[in-house]
């Protein structure tokens, strides 16, 4: 009965100590870009593209924890040999993905350091006419940090990307875009 009490006191404790940490909720809106590196069978085929993405963030001051959702766009382009996107051989091909990530990130003073990985929705098609979009799902994991610039604060950082696809769509693709953001 004492250790019900307890555990009630508790709850009630933190749920009270909480509540003024909600109001405290920090959002964050992003734009990067830069260099989207293929790897493994990927880069037999294909060469270095672009990456583009968009991102909103959203998290507590108190928690070194926080969510992030990106919408990304890759062109990559051809190299007229291997399987890179499934039966089109050397095809540039396109690249588009919604991601929900979970971020980690640690005490700086000038540059904080973070951690990021995630999974969703990638949507990969060869540029070719006549051709639609094949959906997968995929994860990333990566490093960054965040540091101050200017008026703005900014952003570098380089994630893993993984897409699954079965050996009939050409099998995995994997890449790693390096990309230099700034936050809003």
């Amino acid at each position: 009965m004492r250790l019900r009490m307890l555990g009630v006191a508790m709850l009630i404790g933190v749920s009270g100590y909480a509540v003024p940490a909600l109001a405290q909720k920090t959002y964050m809106v992003a734009v990067s870009g830069g260099p989207a590196i293929p790897v493994n069978r990927f880069s037999d085929s294909h060469g270095t593209g672009s990456t583009f993405t968009g991102s909103l963030a959203v998290g507590l001051e108190t928690l070194p924890i926080g969510l992030r959702f990106d919408a990304m766009f890759n062109n990559f382009g051809g190299r007229n040999k291997g399987p890179g996107f499934g039966v089109f051989e050397g095809a540039d091909g396109k690249i588009t993905a919604g991601i929900a990530n979970l971020i980690i990130t640690f005490p700086g003073s000038r540059a904080k350091p973070y951690i990021i990985t995630g999974g969703g929705l990638y949507g990969v098609k060869p540029d070719l006419p006549d051709e639609n979009s094949k959906n997968h799902f995929g994860f990333n994991a990566g490093l960054g940090t965040t540091f101050g610039l200017s008026r703005f604060s900014a952003f570098i950082e380089s994630r893993y990307h993984s897409i699954s696809r079965s050996k009939a769509d050409g099998g995995r693709l994997n890449f790693v875009p390096i990309t230099f953001g700034l936050v809003f």
